[in-house]
């Protein structure tokens, strides 16, 4: 009995050696990080953990997005590629001059691009004018109706191409944000989940890409159609002062709004909720291991966890960098198309004043309600920014406050 005892004591102490040889091996690189290492060597440890955890990211998908770009939107980004972008950003470099630049270029490109539609629409409105004045003193009604109807379609026709090209546009960049955060939202959940907040990145995962998806696909297939209804309504209401439709192009206008305004409201109030649950949960957690490791490990324990801050520094600093990364990749996406539809507005309005004294008031009042209408695009685009952007400050925060 006696030798079974001893016996059965021998492997437990065996058992116990071993596990603690096999902690000390797999924990030896933080106890020298935070006991022999000067700070030098250990702010060149960190630049080493940083290299490796950028190595063994996938890119590839980001990567392909920044080739896509035209000259002026990579200066907006501020880097030949997004893991060039990143590396910057853990440098401390943000070359916010080369951004100003290059958006004072692609505003004056627009400017330039749309000053043909407002010759066209003045110079068509006027020679309508000017024939419907030369109708023998106006005795034959019905060839004026004609040269009207025949000038009115024209300047339709010159405003439409526009604006459905800015319609295309603008579902092509929600559909490159969705793109863009589903391709970054994996890498940046995973440091997430290496620093400690399993929870949150559990929290996380399906939300972002549920809510993001509901989100673009209501907008790209509701809020879309409705603003091209407005549009046509708007056309339709002008043909002759006794159609009068501009009670349906309000209705469209503030169904959008009314729509937009809910499914935002829900969407913050949802992710805001559950990510700051979630972050309390995985902060107790990650303050609990850091206490136990401290205070139940003899002798190494402080080292240890010191050591552990260290190494966890790195990821914290490699999921920043790739969130300020995707806030620049996003604002790279939505100021060309923003800055054409802002500038397209201001045109059309520019237009629309010149053509009240010399023209029909159709004219002047489907061009008017044309820019108007055009705002809708705006508020599309920002919308789904700044989803975008709440995402990502939710998930930057929430592993900031885990390790705060």
């Amino acid at each position: 009995m006696k030798k079974e005892l001893i016996y059965n004591r021998i492997k437990i102490v065996l058992v116990v050696g071993l596990f603690l040889l096999t902690l000390w091996t797999s924990l030896r690189p933080c106890f020298v990080l935070a006991e022999d290492m000067t700070e030098e060597e250990a702010e060149q440890k960190l630049q080493e953990s940083i290299k490796e955890q950028l190595d063994s990211m996938d890119f590839w998908g980001l990567e392909q997005i920044i080739n896509s770009l035209d000259k002026n939107q990579k200066e907006i980004f501020g880097g030949s590629g997004f893991l060039d972008r990143v590396k910057k950003l853990l440098n401390g470099e943000y070359n916010s001059s080369n951004i100003f630049s290059a958006i004072m270029y692609l505003l004056m490109g627009e400017i330039t691009s749309f000053l043909p539609v407002l010759a066209t629409v003045i110079g068509i409105a006027t020679l309508c004018s000017l024939l419907s004045s030369l109708q023998f003193n106006n005795t034959n009604k019905g060839t004026g109706n004609v040269i009207y109807f025949a000038c009115y379609g024209a300047v339709i026709l010159s405003v439409s191409v526009t604006v459905f090209y800015l319609v295309t546009l603008t579902r092509n960049t929600v559909i490159a944000m969705q793109t863009q955060i589903n391709l970054i939202f994996p890498i940046i959940l995973g440091v997430l989940t290496a620093i400690g907040g399993t929870a949150s990145a559990a929290v996380y995962q399906p939300m972002v890409s549920v809510l993001s998806l509901v989100v673009s696909q209501l907008m790209v297939n509701i809020v879309l159609p409705l603003f091209i209804f407005g549009y046509i309504f708007n056309i339709i209401g002008n043909l002759s002062p006794t159609i009068k439709l501009k009670k349906f192009t309000s209705f469209t206008s503030t169904l959008s709004k009314w729509l937009i305004g809910i499914i935002f409201t829900v969407f913050t109030a949802f992710m805001s909720i559950q990510g700051i649950t979630a972050s309390i949960h995985d902060g107790v957690s990650i303050k609990t291991a850091k206490y136990a490791i401290s205070h139940y490990i003899p002798i190494i324990g402080g080292y240890l966890s010191d050591g552990f801050n260290l190494i966890m520094a790195g990821s914290v600093l490699i999921k920043n960098a790739v969130g300020v990364a995707g806030l620049f990749l996003l604002a790279s996406t939505i100021l060309a198309p923003l800055m054409k539809i802002i500038v397209l507005i201001l045109t059309l309005k520019l237009t629309a004043a010149i053509l009240e004294p010399l023209a029909y008031e159709g004219f002047s009042n489907f061009v008017g309600e044309a820019a108007k209408c055009l705002s809708m695009l705006i508020v599309i685009i920002l919308s789904v920014a700044f989803m975008y952007f709440i995402m990502l400050l939710l998930v930057v925060c929430t592993g900031n406050f885990i390790w705060g």
